[in-house]
């Protein structure tokens, strides 16, 4: 018995456990005391003497359970109807008596103990959960990169590679090589094909460990990769659902656009210290009283006029867009808001006596201007020009929305020249990307150099990126 115990504390050091020469003295000492007769009092003294940390329980009890399995004990674990080792099923499929599959199991065993715990694992002589497993082998990754479900196929393959996968094979197969001259070649083929089997089914459990780890760490993944694909998907492919919540969204981003407006006036109320005139006043008074001297800065908000094609071409993102305008009424200290399509018409005040969608769609039946027309930008600038350029002041910013197809009309760019002259700045969106600027009826490059910054906007992320333009 005590060759056995020292084996078995050998064993032991192979898997990682840390026994001492004293503690394996204390081990025999207390077999001595209780005995072989009853496993549950030798594992109970052996555990005691031989383990020291909680985390290594696991490894020691199955090393027990292989170690010092009796004959019989595997009809324990579910011969009479429980649930079977996974061998134990394999083998009763194969056809094989329970005479045939105890002694087999017996002998097993006694190879078994001295496997890699994937090896053990692939054997099938007890039900292994994956994560015991990855506790028996003390492998660690770093799941944190763990982030799109592609990635589930080469984290399982990290894993497989850090608990050795092709190790355990090679010791399956030797350990079955060995074995032939004593069960018969052709039942160690039939023992090796079971336990390819079973390292298949544990390759796929692993599979399953890792992608419940992606389940874990990414919760709302599907509903992020909803809101990515509608971000880059072009308004003019957006079915009536996504139209739907994309203009929730838009009012959102509008919304946040005002709060953080708001905001800007409270953060420079005092304004800023001023040294100078602070030193200046301290000198007149002695220096007592000694009173701070801000720089006072008057905060405005900005004016903003909006110039929007609503022709068919640009449909879909000039209403997201005179949504914008219809919301940010309170952020600016006044807005004023212009559709056209040859004709160019103010709807602002058809903004302030209807709610948002009433108001978008009445712009858009032809409540401002003729939307059967073709589109010509030459005349709606020369209109705006002529009629409504005192609309235009220093404090502006002039924001044109449209793709600039004027159907091969003047483009008379020297209209939004002086508008230009006048505003503070000048912005352009335009859903089309630059390369198509200098194709067919396109006037873009016409009017790009009277332009302060030419933005192509043609789904919701480009026109997040847009939305800080707004109120700098």
């Amino acid at each position: 018995m005590l060759d056995k115990l020292l084996e078995f504390g050998e064993l032991c050091r192979k898997n990682g456990l840390r026994v001492s020469t004293a503690e394996m003295l204390d081990g025999v000492a207390a077999t001595e005391l209780v005995g072989v007769d009853d496993p549950e009092l030798l594992r109970g003294a052996l555990e005691a003497t031989l383990v020291k940390r909680r985390a290594d329980a696991d490894i020691f009890d199955e090393l027990f359970a292989l170690y010092f399995r009796r004959r019989g004990d595997w009809d324990r674990d579910g011969a009479n109807g429980g649930d079977a080792p996974p061998l134990v099923e394999a083998l009763r499929k194969e056809g094989l008596t329970d005479d045939e599959i105890e002694f087999l199991i017996a002998m097993l065993s006694d190879e078994a103990a001295r496997l890699s715990p994937l090896a053990r694992m692939g054997l099938g002589l007890r039900r292994t959960h994956i994560e015991a497993l990855i506790r028996l082998a003390g492998v660690k990754l770093d799941f944190s990169r763990l982030t799109n479900p592609m990635q589930i196929g080469f984290f399982s393959q990290q894993m497989m590679e850090a608990l050795n996968a092709s190790g355990a094979r090679g010791e399956l197969d030797g350990m079955f090589a060995r074995l032939g001259g004593r069960i018969g070649q052709e039942r160690a083929e039939m023992m090796a094909r079971v336990a390819a089997e079973q390292m298949n089914r544990v390759r796929s459990s692993l599979r399953r460990y890792v992608a419940d780890e992606f389940e874990r760490r990414n919760v709302d993944f599907v509903d992020k990769m909803r809101e990515q694909i509608l971000a880059n998907k072009p308004f003019g492919a957006m079915s009536e659902e996504e139209l739907g919540r994309l203009r929730e969204e838009v009012t959102r981003l509008a919304k946040k656009l005002k709060q953080l407006a708001s905001l800007r006036p409270r953060m420079g109320r005092r304004g800023r210290l001023d040294a100078r005139k602070t030193l200046r006043r301290a000198l007149g008074a002695g220096g007592v009283p000694f009173r701070l001297v801000h720089k006072r800065r008057r905060i405005e908000k900005p004016r903003l006029v909006v110039l929007c094609d609503i022709s068919d071409s640009v449909r879909h993102v000039s209403r997201f867009m005179l949504q914008f305008a219809y919301t940010l009424q309170e952020l600016f200290s006044k807005v004023r808001s212009f559709v056209f399509v040859s004709d160019l018409g103010e709807c602002t005040e058809l903004f302030k006596q209807h709610e948002i969608q009433r108001a978008v769609d009445m712009a858009y039946s032809g409540g401002v201007v003729n939307v059967y027309a073709n589109s010509n930008f030459g005349r709606a600038f020369k209109t705006f020009e002529a009629r409504f350029l005192d609309a235009v002041t220093p404090k502006t910013t002039v924001l044109v929305i449209g793709d600039a197809r004027n159907n091969y009309n003047p483009p008379e760019a020297w209209a939004l020249a002086a508008v230009k002259e006048k505003a503070r700045r000048l912005l352009w969106l335009n859903p089309e990307p630059p390369g198509s600027w200098a194709f067919g009826d396109s006037a873009m490059r016409d009017y790009e150099p009277y332009c302060d910054r030419v933005e192509t906007v043609g789904n919701l992320s480009q026109l997040k990126r847009v939305v800080d333009t707004l109120v700098l």
